[in-house]
């Protein structure tokens, strides 16, 4: 069924919409993967740290808590999230125009076919 009020990039619209929604998805996946490597990390580097600072010095501390392998995962995933979340967008906004600047010359060649007959300056030759 031919629908002539909708737009002919509706399914190119539907699909960058669908395709968006994955990107975020596996932005999502990605910035919590990422988060618990760096944490893990974090954590096992502190633990190697702390061994080989007993032996040479039993009073020292870690240089890394439990808290700063927390923060550090929590802050990579973040910037993970916000980077993938910019360039999503970026997709997107690129898509949309590239999308509506397709309808505008459309529209624009339909109009130049259709406003001479439609203002009444031509008559014959429709």
């Amino acid at each position: 069924m031919d629908l002539p009020l909708r737009r002919p990039t509706a399914a190119l619209r539907r699909t960058l919409g669908w395709v968006q929604l994955i990107l975020a998805v596996g932005v999502v996946l990605a910035a919590v993967v990422l988060g618990h490597l760096v944490q893990s990390r974090v954590e096992a580097r502190a633990a190697g740290t702390t061994a080989r600072q007993e032996v040479v010095t039993p009073t020292a501390e870690s240089s890394v808590t439990g808290g700063g392998a927390t923060g550090d995962g929590s802050l990579a995933a973040l910037g993970t999230l916000l980077v993938g979340a910019t360039l999503v967008a970026c997709i997107g906004t690129v898509g949309r125009r590239r999308l509506d600047d397709s309808e505008s010359d459309r529209w624009a060649s339909d109009w130049a076919r259709v406003e001479p007959v439609w203002s009444g300056r031509v008559t014959e030759g429709f």
